[in-house]
């Protein structure tokens, strides 16, 4: 049936005044631009049909090309009316899989669709670490703090773990908290921990209900393990057949010391090896590498007794007995007629000796001290014989020719007897006591004025405790350049650079065992100091060098002060670097005005103003280290570079540089030989 042209025109109009979407769906409310695992995603989204509509409006997250539905609302919708549908999109496994990244939301019913802008869903937590430093000796506790931020910029609330890493393999974990994005754990290194570079992992990880793990992020650390000196050991190279520890007399002992670490690995250093007889005194002592053996003679003589071995090394040490065994041993010479015997062991030889003359043995019993000779006569009709003689040491042959009547051996006559078979023997040794009585005379008479000069011998702690004589120093010590404070003089008034050397330890030198190096050590110091002709003075816990121009026949002593100073402030370092028993001490620098006069025995002198009080005042508040007063400082400051500090109103200097070292050591060298010329 033909339509007609009017009519098509009218439905055509029709058609195209109908509308051409059937609803309208608008996104009222944007997500966030990032979110986390385990964050709530809330969507509000207006739906207005046109016309009646039914069936689901649903919403579906969209990642990638995978679309996970998370809310239906199904029912009649009425045209023109508008529908509002909040939605809560829970960023859980259980809900949206392994989604994640850049996704968006879509909202639709039917073919009407509305997509939100794009957001991020993340798993990262930021991790940032402190920690207080970067190296560690095994065994070294210490507090790693930081914080854990989620990429949406909200505080983690979960968990941390710092581990150490080494390579693939993890050494050691340590578990704690987070809290508001906030965490702090202790952590403690294992003590076996051999020294190199490690990884300190920090990582923060969250936990939903299920205990599956959502949010997690790292920071590692670099951290280095120091190679920390754990053990000292003395090794001896054993001779053939030597037992160990035990040794002959007239062999060498050959020891060496090995500093191990933490695992047991060798550390190159320097070690102090010390030997000390049976009495515990020392009879050698050196500085030398680890894992270098030191070489010891045993004179042959030495007597059976027990001697120990120590070394010192980074305040550890070791000490270790050995034994000088007995040795029973004859030396046997046939000199003519005579048979020679000496003792050449480390003990009383009491033995047989068989001697063979031709054919016929004869036994000859032996008694000798160590180091004892004794002759013996050999007689037998006249003529030539083989002569063979067994002793401990073994046997030995040869010819000699004898007489007398029969065969037979007899002591040699020795003694007044050989002196008065031989008169002129007698002569010999009346000429030679009196040249010995005559040089012991002349140098008796010269000793007694010299020490009237010098002052008594010195001694260490060691030889005090042994009950010897000893000077009157406060650490019984006499220095040979004694000085005397004196409260009335008739002298020279001068000034003078004085380093003052005050043990702030003393009463542990004097009064403990471990004292004694300590004690040795200001032995050394003394006489370094005496050498460059200071004058020492000691006052309690004090020792006082006095460059005084009376002795030094210089008026510039501060460059020498200055030396000696730091020569002591090095050698008392050293000291404490290498034994556990440290020395705490302070060294003051200063100058300033004595009365003083050198007199037979001694340096007298009288301190002017305050200046003896506050070179002591300045060494007290030196920690290990040297202060200077001000006027010394003045004088120096072309040399010293200082750096100014005040200790109780006292303005003290602490040297940071010398300048000009080379002149410097030029200066000291002509000054020592200038010393060196005047003794």
């Amino acid at each position: 049936m033909a339509i007609k042209r009017g009519t098509f025109y009218i439905i055509l109009l029709a058609l195209l005044l109908l509308p051409l979407a059937s609803a309208e769906v608008v996104v009222n409310t944007q997500p966030q631009s990032i979110y986390n695992l385990g964050d709530i995603a809330t969507l509000k989204v207006t739906f207005k049909p046109v016309q009646t509509v039914s069936g689901n409006f649903q919403m579906d997250l969209v990642c990638g090309g995978a679309q996970v539905n998370f809310y239906k609302n199904g029912g009649a919708f009425a045209a023109g009316k508008e529908y509002a549908f909040d939605s809560s999109l829970i960023l859980i496994k259980e809900i949206i899989g392994d989604n994640k990244g850049t996704c968006n939301i879509k909202a639709y019913l039917g073919s009407d669709f509305a997509v939100t802008n794009d957001f991020l869903i993340s798993n990262v937590i930021q991790v940032n670490s402190t920690l207080p430093k970067t190296e560690f000796s095994p065994g070294e506790a210490f507090t790693m703090k930081g914080t854990a931020i989620k990429e949406n910029g909200n505080s983690s609330n979960g968990y941390i773990e710092v581990s150490l890493i080494d390579g693939n393999d993890t050494i050691s974990t340590q578990k704690g908290t987070v809290n508001k994005g906030a965490f702090s754990v202790n952590f403690v290194l294992p003590e076996d921990l051999k020294s190199g570079n490690y990884i300190l992992r920090t990582t923060a990880y969250e936990e939903d209900a299920a205990g599956t793990i959502t949010n997690t992020g790292y920071a590692d650390t670099p951290v280095f393990i120091k190679q920390v000196p754990t053990t000292l050991e003395l090794v001896f190279e054993q001779q053939e057949n030597q037992t160990e520890n035990q040794f002959m007399p007239g062999t060498t002992l050959s020891v060496k010391a090995v500093l191990h670490d933490q695992t047991g690995v060798g550390i190159s250093t320097d070690t102090f090896i010390t030997i000390k007889n049976s009495k515990n005194k020392i009879v050698t002592q050196t500085e030398l590498p680890t894992d270098e053996f030191f070489e010891f003679p045993i004179a042959y003589n030495e007597p059976p007794s027990s001697w120990k071995v120590v070394a010192v090394s980074n305040k550890l040490s070791s000490e270790v007995n050995f034994q000088i065994l007995e040795k029973k041993s004859v030396d046997v010479a046939i000199v003519n007629n005579t048979v020679l015997i000496t003792n050449t062991g480390n003990i009383p030889y009491n033995g047989t000796v068989t001697v063979k003359i031709g054919d016929n043995p004869l036994y000859v019993d032996v008694y000798l001290k160590v180091d004892e000779s004794k002759r013996w006569l050999l007689s037998a009709p006249d003529g030539q014989y083989d002569i063979a003689i067994n002793s401990d040491s073994g046997l030995i042959s040869g010819t000699a020719v004898l007489t007398g009547d029969a065969v037979s051996i007899r002591g040699a006559a020795d003694g007044i007897g050989s002196l008065v078979k031989f008169p002129s023997i007698w002569i010999f040794i009346i000429v030679i006591l009196g040249l010995m009585t005559f040089i012991v005379f002349k140098r008796g008479y010269q000793k007694a004025f010299i020490g009237y000069i010098t002052g008594k011998p010195r001694h260490s702690k060691m030889f005090m405790e042994s009950g010897a004589s000893i000077g009157s120093g406060a650490f019984g010590i006499a220095p040979k350049g004694k000085a005397e404070m004196v409260l009335s003089i008739k002298g020279d008034k001068q000034e003078v650079s004085m380093v003052t050397l005050k043990i702030k330890n003393m009463a542990w030198i004097k009064n403990t065992k471990e004292g004694t190096s300590a004690s040795e050590l200001i032995e050394k110091i003394i006489d370094f100091a005496e050498s460059t002709k200071a004058a020492t003075y000691e006052n309690g816990d004090n020792i006082f060098f006095i460059f005084a121009p009376a002795r030094t026949k210089t008026f510039n002593n501060e460059t020498a002060a200055l030396h000696a100073a730091r020569k002591i402030n090095e050698m008392l370092e050293h000291h404490n670097k290498m034994f556990k028993q440290k020395i705490d001490y302070g060294i003051s620098l200063n100058m300033g005005e004595i009365i003083g006069k050198q007199e037979p025995d001694g340096f007298k002198f009288m301190g002017m103003g305050n200046f003896m009080n506050s070179s002591k005042k300045i060494a007290s508040f030196a920690n290990n280290n040297i202060l200077m007063g001000e006027k010394i400082t003045d004088k120096l400051k072309a040399m010293v570079k200082t750096e100014r500090h005040e200790h109780e109103g006292t303005k003290v200097y602490s040297i940071k540089e010398i300048r000009d070292t080379e002149k410097h050591e030029k200066f000291l060298r002509g000054f020592m030989k200038r010393q060196g010329e005047g003794k």
